[in-house]
């Protein structure tokens, strides 16, 4: 009786386990024929090497860049965050002559901000008294930059040599103030060209959006703004 027992028991667990064999095949087929999809992380992993969009690249096509630049994009780059209460859309338009490059930036309020986010920010930058403000840095540092110059050539004249070289040669470039903003017509709401003479740029509001354009390449400041200006107009249409 016991050796029979152990007998059929015997037969019940290699029963089960044939089925099971038999189950785990079928699910490996069945997986190799239809398999699931990737995670969201193998998937942003798999686009790891695609060049990150905005939308506001798609605000400019190949041919408004080449009207005005006589050369199409080679790529455009785009990011997006946030700034405070300001949500930013940038795109960056390399062009194959790269110092003809174009860089496009939108700025909205943000999720959640005030309704005047934009506005305040505006005014901030191209306000009178923002302007005033910075205006009277520019002078201020321009005076002590002469003041400097004054000192440098009364040590030169009376003998006396600066330790560490030239320490005239201090940051300027795309650190200084620039003139004050030039005021652009016939655009938007209100349009200003603002910057220095290395990294200058057209802003232009229209209702609750800014629109930065700035220009590369050899043009003059007049040419550049005027580029910028039909570029800003066809980003425009878009809002």
């Amino acid at each position: 009786m016991r050796l029979t027992a152990i007998t059929l028991l015997l037969c019940s667990m290699l029963a089960a386990l044939a089925c099971a064999s038999k189950n785990d095949t079928q699910n490996a087929r069945q997986t190799a024929l239809h398999p699931s999809p990737p995670a969201s992380g193998a998937d942003d992993a798999a686009r790891a090497g695609a060049v990150p969009k905005s939308v506001t690249c798609a605000l400019l096509s190949n041919e408004d860049v080449k009207a005005v630049q006589d050369e199409e994009p080679a790529d455009a780059q785009g990011s997006e965050h946030l700034a405070g209460m300001l949500s930013m859309s940038q795109c960056f338009y390399r062009l194959p002559t790269f110092s003809k490059s174009i860089n496009l930036e939108v700025t909205r309020a943000a999720p959640g901000a005030q309704a005047t986010a934009v506005a305040d920010f505006w005014r901030g930058s191209f306000g009178h008294a923002a302007v005033e403000e910075r205006e009277q840095k520019r002078e201020r540092k321009e005076e002590e930059g002469r003041e400097r110059e004054k000192e440098l050539e009364r040590e030169k004249a009376s003998g006396q040599v600066r330790e560490g070289g030239h320490a005239e040669e201090e940051e300027h470039g795309e650190g200084d103030e620039g003139p004050r903003p030039q005021r652009v017509a016939g655009i938007g709401d209100e349009a200003y060209w603002s910057g220095n003479p290395v990294s200058a740029a057209l802003y232009v509001l229209k209702k609750d959006t800014i629109i930065r354009l700035s220009i590369g390449g050899p043009e003059d400041q007049s040419v550049k703004i005027k580029k910028a200006k039909t570029l800003a107009q066809k980003v425009l249409k878009h809002f």
